[in-house]
């Protein structure tokens, strides 16, 4: 920021990274809690998941739309309304009195969150320039990939001191602050833009994201179904569809929704791979990573977010220095390093985990993947803004946040399928053919050790079971392995090997 004091530019910081903390917390906050909730409404497993479900599926529909509406009439004012709807979420999230009702608040919560994060990087671009703006970036990486990291253990504690509506009631106050700061002390530059309001670009691109969302959501929710069942195939070939409509669209009309040229920039693209990586690679993970820990290894959820904090403390620390890295080297080798960190840390792992039950065996690889994490989300989010008009900062802020929240639709998915490979290739090894292990085979590898109580009187099927999910997990972690590798190859040719003009301003 040219002429605001030290003190006004740090308050510009601490509204915007309230907000955003608020945001990525929620994402991984709630899982803790679901059995909580389950019980209490007295609903059943899939019922429950929309909790999750809700708020990232309305996230990922909104965002390109809510970062196009800044862009055209004011982010401080999009930013500080998409505040005011996450806090109003939260709100009816905590006195929800059913599943049906704190659904509907979790999607509230949904597009505020989608309006925070996608305008957040806009608006520091806004507010500050050069090497300055580098090491903002750096923070608000950090606070992107600690709030995502510490969700479960914050929920943890949550839950086991206080109750499941707390975890909504904490947003409220952060949410008020954040909002009486940033009206007050938030900026933002004003250029000329065009007015015109693409009505069926927004309506497409809404429409496309929607498809894609819910086809994946369909497979999450029957992780068994084929890929060409009508509910998941017909949805994602719409979105297919949508998607090039919605490109010739763009591309024909005067008065397009999303400047296709940000797709001539290299950098940008860069950007959107790295961002699409993590969060399939890494944050996707989580819940598998999760399962193993809680379920197979046998740790308490508040043991395993303590654990974690081995994952998520990097990003807390090291954001500010990363973003100062950044500044000084520019985002293509911080980038390219984290990806190939990241990539050492499943490769750890695999080599490291074994069939151990003593999660010390994972220190390593929880030191390299927290390390990755840690300069991951500065040098992407810096290298998102690159090169791009300022009148144009919203939508590139949001279409890096839509290519992360893709990639993690797409990771529990996917990732989910490849544990749930290996999981019945192993039973069927150590089992056969028979009807036992095709019903623990269609309970599905969360449901393992409940299939072990289950069937208990066959000698060893505990242990078949436990390795069965150690097999999945291995053969997940080879395939992470060779994401990181080539997303990295991929983004040390994309984005701009030095620092840019932008960046070395003072």
């Amino acid at each position: 920021m040219q002429n605001a004091s030290k003190k006004t530019s740090w308050l510009v910081l601490i509204a915007i990274g309230m907000g955003v903390l608020m945001a990525m917390l929620d994402v991984t906050i709630v899982n803790v809690a679901l059995p909580t909730i389950q019980r209490e409404f007295h609903t059943n497993y899939i019922t429950t998941q929309w909790v999750v479900n809700a708020y990232t599926s309305t996230y990922a529909i909104s965002i390109l739309l809510i970062s196009k509406l800044g862009d055209m009439y004011g982010k401080k004012l999009f930013f500080i309304l998409s505040l005011l709807i996450f806090t109003t979420g939260s709100l009816l999230c905590s006195i929800a009195p059913n599943s049906l009702i704190l659904n509907i608040s979790r999607g509230i919560e949904g597009v505020g969150g989608a309006g925070i994060l996608g305008l957040s990087m806009a608006l520091i671009g806004d507010n500050y320039e050069g090497a300055q703006r580098a090491f903002i970036l750096g923070i608000w990486g950090s606070i992107v990939g600690f709030g995502t990291s510490i969700g479960p253990l914050v929920g943890g504690v949550l839950v086991q001191y206080f109750n499941w509506r707390s975890i909504f009631l904490i947003n409220i106050p952060i949410g008020i602050l954040a909002i009486l700061i940033g009206i007050k002390f938030i900026t933002e530059k004003h250029y000329e833009v065009d007015h015109h309001i693409d009505i069926l670009g927004m309506i497409l691109s809404t429409s496309m994201v929607f498809c894609l969302v819910f086809g994946l959501l369909n497979k999450e929710n029957n992780i068994n179904a084929s890929w060409l069942t009508p509910n998941i195939c017909g949805w994602i070939i719409s979105r297919i569809i949508l998607l090039i409509i919605f490109i010739l669209w763009e591309k024909h009309y005067d008065h397009p929704m999303m400047n296709l040229d940000l797709f001539k920039n290299s950098s940008f693209v860069g950007s959107c791979i790295a961002a699409f990586t993590i969060t399939l690679g890494l944050f996707s993970f989580f819940t598998y990573l999760t399962i193993l820990m809680q379920d197979y290894m046998q740790y308490s959820p508040l043991e395993v977010g303590l654990q974690r904090l081995l994952i998520s403390a990097f990003p807390l620390f090291l954001g500010a220095f990363v973003g100062f890295l950044v500044g000084k080297i520019g985002s293509r080798i911080v980038t390219t390093g984290s990806l190939l960190l990241e990539a050492l840390g499943v490769l750890s792992m695999n080599l490291m985990l074994g069939y151990h039950l003593n999660w010390t065996f994972l220190i390593p690889a929880f030191i390299f993947m927290g390390l990755g994490n840690a300069g991951i989300n500065p040098a992407i989010s810096n290298a998102a803004l690159l090169n791009v008009e300022p009148q144009n900062m919203g939508m590139a802020s949001g279409i890096n946040s839509v290519c992360r929240q893709f990639g993690n639709c797409l990771g529990i998915v996917v990732l989910g399928l490849i544990v749930g490979d290996g999981y019945h290739h192993s039973i069927l090894k150590h089992l056969g053919n028979t009807d036992i292990s095709q019903a623990i085979i269609q309970a599905g590898p969360f449901s393992g050790m409940e299939m072990a109580k289950k069937f208990h009187n066959i000698p060893g099927i505990t242990t078949i079971i436990r390795h069965a999910y150690y097999d999945g997990i291995h053969e997940l972690l080879w395939i992470s392995l060779i994401l990181f590798i080539v997303s990295s190859i991929l983004c040390w040719f994309l984005i701009k090997k030095a620092p840019q003009t932008d960046i070395k301003k003072s």
